[in-house]
């Protein structure tokens, strides 16, 4: 095989993704994550790592030359049929020493234990502040060293670029290159960054252009039929790829990518013309304006869907003359009104999305991030844009298609670091065949929670937040303020602004400001109100004489429908052994009960709620029994996605990959 033809194997070969087991089968594969999880993992990786300091004691007198030989042995006798502890040691002691000399930074143990579990193909669980960022440069540098491709995936373009730059110099000490894939670099750009021994980017771009290669490659995805074909002249060699493989892969923020988004199928489409669009949306805006919710259709919270009488239908047909031609038929007029309605109970700005220059930019609701480019399929999206008075979009004919949750399944050797983890263990075991460990904190953890406090109505909850605010500040402290989503910042913006309270605002529509806001947060005096985002890959560091008053104080003002996400937020307190502490302040208005609760229960809590034992008791359990609903909600619908993709390649492909392909 020629040098080219052996580049462009490597680019095209994806592994056969594991999918989970079933039947007994599946049953016996979980009974092993539970007694993998039993064991004392933790014992392993603090031995090891004590091992590794000792080496780097060893190793200090050493010149660079000799660190970075030393570390490109270690390497090779990874790359090996067999693993070799011995070589893993030797290799991340130096990369910590050289961490020292470029970076003037001495990893913790617990970083070096944070190492070690990613180059094992853990999935860790690593406390908020405690140095994520550097404990992956460690491993990724290692992996680098193989010569293999090595993706570091992290939260947004800011992070990525952030630290592919700020780590750049230890990698240039072992002869490396770091380089990043963000938005707004095009496919030539793309290359160079994938084709660098460690490339940062985001599960979106990263997919995006896994996709964008199987399109260039065609139906036939195969390397060795492509070489075949090639040699045959039955097709033209593949040189304009931009990724070069997938084989290490590294996630921060793992739980939010592997859980959160797992189900979200990302999809390379091309706009298809409907002239008619435009006048048939606007006619079904304008029949759907006459319709009630409860008298002429139902809404189901819980499974985001509406429901017609077939005797409404029935009525209702009589207005598809106003509606342009290829409209006119029962089935697409249906479709139509459904999605209008669909548009106008379940999708609402500030909430899910934004209008910013005339367009609609969807709201990541896990974190609060603006997703900029992504669209709603199936006429979700054309249905907002109208409801909202904008031109609708072409629809979009889909060419491929593939969620996050099955493709970081195809990387041979995954591993991820995340501050929330083993709630979701023996999920992420099951679907991804990661096993969980927990690192523990370099200082003992000193934040304080707080009882929960509920209110009646979000009026009451609001005056309690300016009421505990105004004591906080007294104290010379730091107040963060978490709402889940822009409408509820937005409120309490206004909120704390009438009470003449000094306040930041961080959500979707500043995402921008992001890191200059997290790193004001923790000054003497400083009030933040910030959605889901402030949780995610940004730390927030105390200003003078504020961890002598008491830390961080965090306020969390919505339930999330996942209880990972609230610690999250309630993490960014007692960062590495500060103290701090975090308190949740809730009303009965509170979206996830009106969504989660059975009507009935929560009509009684609220007639009933200033009977003390409710209150005290029966409100705080509903939060719960919400919460509880929401996740087991959500673990189904991940659990059907990945029965989807089961079922496509079981019954629709016959040549490798090309069920990505529509």
């Amino acid at each position: 095989m020629t040098p080219a033809g052996q580049e462009m194997y490597r680019r095209l070969k994806v592994r056969e993704e594991r999918r989970p087991p079933r039947g007994l089968d599946g049953l016996a594969f979980a009974g092993e994550g539970r007694v993998r999880r039993l064991r004392n993992h933790q014992h392993d990786l603090a031995a090891r790592a004590k091992l590794i300091a000792v080496e780097m004691t060893r190793l200090q007198s050493s010149s660079d030359a000799e660190i970075a030989a030393l570390a490109q042995e270690a390497a090779a006798r990874l790359c090996g049929p067999h693993s070799d502890s011995t070589a893993l040691i030797s290799g991340l002691a130096c990369t910590a020493i050289a961490t020292q000399r470029t970076l003037a930074l001495s990893p913790y143990p617990v970083q070096l234990q944070a190492a070690l579990a990613l180059f094992d193909g853990y999935l860790a669980e690593m406390a908020t502040g405690e140095g994520k960022s550097l404990a992956i440069a460690l491993a990724a540098t290692l992996m680098g060293l193989t010569r293999l491709p090595c993706h570091v995936v992290t939260a947004n373009d800011y992070l990525a670029e952030r630290d592919a730059v700020e780590f750049l110099p230890l990698y240039r000490f072992f002869g490396l290159r770091s380089d990043f894939v963000t938005h707004a670099k095009e496919a030539p750009e793309r290359a160079i960054g994938y084709a660098a021994a460690i490339a940062y980017t985001t599960p979106k771009e990263l997919v995006a252009d896994f996709l964008r290669d199987q399109l260039k490659v065609g139906r036939v995805q195969s390397p060795t039929r492509q070489l075949i074909r090639q040699i045959g002249g039955l097709a033209p060699a593949q040189r304009s790829v931009v990724m070069r493989g997938l084989h290490f892969g590294i996630i921060d923020e793992a739980d939010s990518v592997l859980i959160d988004e797992a189900v979200t199928p990302l999809i390379i489409s091309r706009p298809v013309n409907d002239p008619q669009l435009q006048e048939a949306m606007a006619a079904a805006l304008q029949i759907c304006a006459k319709l009630e919710r409860d008298r002429h259709y139902r809404v189901d919270l819980r499974y985001r869907d509406v429901y017609l009488t077939d005797s409404l239908w029935q009525q209702l047909l009589v207005f598809t003359s106003q509606f342009p031609p290829w409209w006119r038929s029962e089935e697409r007029f249906r479709e139509a009104i459904r999605l209008t309605l669909l548009a106008r109970e379940f999708y609402h700005r500030d909430i899910h999305y934004v209008v910013q220059d005339g367009k609609i930019e969807l709201i990541d609701e896990s974190t609060g991030r603006i997703m900029p480019h992504r669209t709603w399929r199936q006429g979700i999206h054309q249905a907002v844009e109208t409801k909202e008075g904008l031109e609708p979009t072409l629809m979009a004919e889909s060419l491929a298609t593939l969620s996050f949750q099955r493709y970081f399944r195809c990387y041979p050797r995954l591993a991820g670091l995340s501050g929330t983890v083993l709630e979701a263990a023996s999920e992420i075991w099951q679907n991804y065949h990661l096993p969980a460990v927990k690192i523990p904190t370099h200082r003992p953890v000193q934040r304080k929670r707080l009882p929960t406090r509920i209110f009646e109505t979000r009026e009451e909850a609001s005056e309690a937040v300016v009421d505990r605010v105004e004591e906080i500040l007294a104290g010379h402290r730091a107040v963060l303020i978490g709402t889940r989503t822009l409408k509820a910042s937005e409120e309490m913006a206004r909120v704390l602004t009438e009470a003449g309270i000094a306040f930041r605002l961080l959500n979707a529509c500043r995402n921008a400001e992001e890191a200059a806001i997290i790193a004001d947060a923790g000054q003497a005096g400083r009030v933040t109100i910030a959605t889901n985002m402030a949780g995610r890959g940004t730390d927030i560091k105390l200003g003078p004489r504020v961890a002598e008053s008491g830390g961080l104080h965090v306020i969390a003002t919505e339930c999330n429908p996942s209880g990972r996400i609230d610690r999250q937020l309630l993490g960014r307190a007692g960062r590495q052994g500060d103290p701090g502490s975090g308190e949740f302040i809730l009303s009965l208005d509170d979206e996830l009960l009106i969504k989660h609760v059975p009507a009935p229960a929560y009509q009684f809590l609220r007639e009933y709620f200033r009977v003390p034992i409710i209150q005290e008791m029966l409100a705080g359990w509903s939060f719960t029994a919400a919460q509880w609903s929401a996740e087991r909600d959500s673990r189904y619908q991940r659990r059907r996605t990945l029965e989807s993709d089961t079922w496509l390649d079981e019954h629709v492909t016959f040549a490798g990959r090309s069920s990505f392909l529509r």
